[in-house]
């Protein structure tokens, strides 16, 4: 036999009705039995909000909404509820106690299950705390230092790391690898869950802070609405602001690369704004109608000078979005499946050269990929001549990792620096077990990438 529809189903075909003839009181009335029914589901007090505010009724629309920022963040939603208390303050600013209501522990707790290791600048896990042990690291200050290996032979450029110390490496999931459909397939956005948001890189910079930081965060914050086609970062311009998805999607688009990055709900756009003196190096165009959070570059230092271990969360928000978009993106990478992707992200450490440490030698093959993070990187010819400074997050050494070539030029550290490494040689140890990337990798050879380099400014 057929299971009879439930109720609730009836009335939200009701509402859908009383929606498209504008029969808003009825609507309303709708909503509020769909409310008694689901109690726990905060976006039917959103959606009740939302035409309450239609109908003039700002009062009961800032109370609906109220109940929705409770609700959002006892689930785990805590972006969205961090977004709803922008709504409620936009109508009435005096609400400010709204703040309040945007609690993380949901969200910390649903983070902390789904890492084996986190960065944070809150507390700790405690011992005693339920779910599996989570172990904490810094990748500020436990990065391992480049120490160059004088047994490399002449034509290689190797490095080598203190005895005894292991490597800093992020736990990536496949959630964040997954490559997702191109935009015009993907105008209405699907839903996440909380676990699944849990996974993305906004959530530290809500779960994984003080109550105060957060607090600061949601009200320096600015909430940002766009419609389809409507561009909310331009490549080139200056990066002055971190861009978090509450709903909705974007698609990131480098000049005329047909190689898209759709970003969701619980990405984060923009992360060029993490990095030291560099402008967007993409458009970002919203797909669909869009809600974000935007939170000025000149708030996050200020928040870290203030709380200096938002700095590492930051760090990794930063580098977990250079390496899902540089295995979403780059030919050598976007062929695989997300299985090899995860092993290929799970190669990734955190080191740092020191100022003078040539990270590249002109005439040698490189170690390794490397992501610069933080620093100054100066590029040279040959000769010892200066190229000029080179932006950070933009991938070197990719033609030594793919072809086995000796660089052309010398990329050497200006100050201390800090990047991301993924050793050649673990590469190399992927590709004797997998065939089938060996002949991907074969493909890309004959076509013969050239190399390509980020400069900042005027070379010289």
């Amino acid at each position: 036999m057929f299971r009879r529809p439930s109720k609730t189903i009836d009335l939200r075909a009701q509402l859908s009705q009383a929606l498209k003839a504008e029969r808003l009181h009825e609507a309303l009335d709708i909503y509020e039995l769909i409310e008694k029914k689901l109690k726990d589901e905060p976006r039917w007090s959103h959606r009740r909000g939302d035409l309450l505010q239609r109908m003039g009724r700002k009062a009961d629309a800032v109370a609906a909404y109220e109940r929705a920022v409770s609700l959002y963040a006892a689930k785990g939603f805590v972006a969205r509820a961090a977004a709803m208390a922008k709504v409620i303050l936009a109508i009435d600013p005096s609400k400010s106690e709204v703040l309040s209501r945007v609690d993380s522990d949901a969200a910390r707790r649903l983070h902390r299950l789904t890492r084996s290791v986190i960065v944070t600048a809150d507390e700790p896990p405690r011992p005693e705390s339920n779910g599996p042990p989570t172990d904490t690291q810094s990748l500020i200050t436990d990065a391992l230092p480049l120490i160059t290996d004088h047994t490399a032979p002449p034509g290689e450029s190797r490095f080598t790391k203190p005895e005894k110390t292991t490597d800093v490496r992020l736990d990536m999931s496949s959630v964040e690898l997954l490559q997702r459909p191109l935009a015009p397939e993907s105008e209405i956005s699907l839903r996440p869950s909380a676990e699944t948001l849990a996974q993305l890189p906004s959530m530290p910079l809500f779960a994984e802070v003080p109550r105060e930081i957060l607090v600061a965060l949601v009200e320096g914050s600015t909430l940002v609405d766009a419609e389809d086609g409507e561009r909310l970062v331009t490549a080139g311009t200056a990066a002055e602001a971190l861009y978090v998805i509450v709903e909705g999607s974007v698609v990131g688009q480098r000049g005329t690369d047909l190689q898209s990055l759709l970003l969701g709900e619980g990405d984060v756009a923009g992360v060029s704004c993490l990095l030291s003196h560099v402008s967007y190096g993409e458009d970002i165009i919203a797909c669909g109608r869009v809600r974000t959070l935007r939170i000025d570059k000149m708030l996050l230092d200020q928040l870290v000078e203030r709380h200096p271990p938002l700095g590492d969360v930051l760090l990794e928000i930063l580098c977990r979005r250079l390496i899902a978009t540089l295995l979403r993106t780059n030919p050598v990478f976007t062929a695989f499946d997300e299985t090899i992707r995860r092993e290929i992200a799970g190669l990734f450490e955190v080191r740092r050269a020191l100022e003078g440490t040539k990270i590249l030698e002109a005439g040698k093959r490189a170690d390794g990929l490397y992501l610069p993070l933080h620093g100054r990187i100066v590029s040279r010819r040959a000769d010892g001549t200066r190229i000029a400074e080179m932006e950070l997050g933009h991938p070197i050494g990719e033609e030594s990792l793919l072809m086995r070539q000796p660089s052309l030029i010398t990329v050497q550290a200006g100050s201390d620096v800090l990047l991301l490494r993924m050793p050649s040689a673990q590469f190399g140890d992927l590709l004797l077990h997998r065939p089938d990337v060996v002949q991907h990798i074969q493909v890309l050879k004959r076509r013969s990438v050239n190399q390509g380099y980020a400069f900042l400014g005027r070379q010289d």
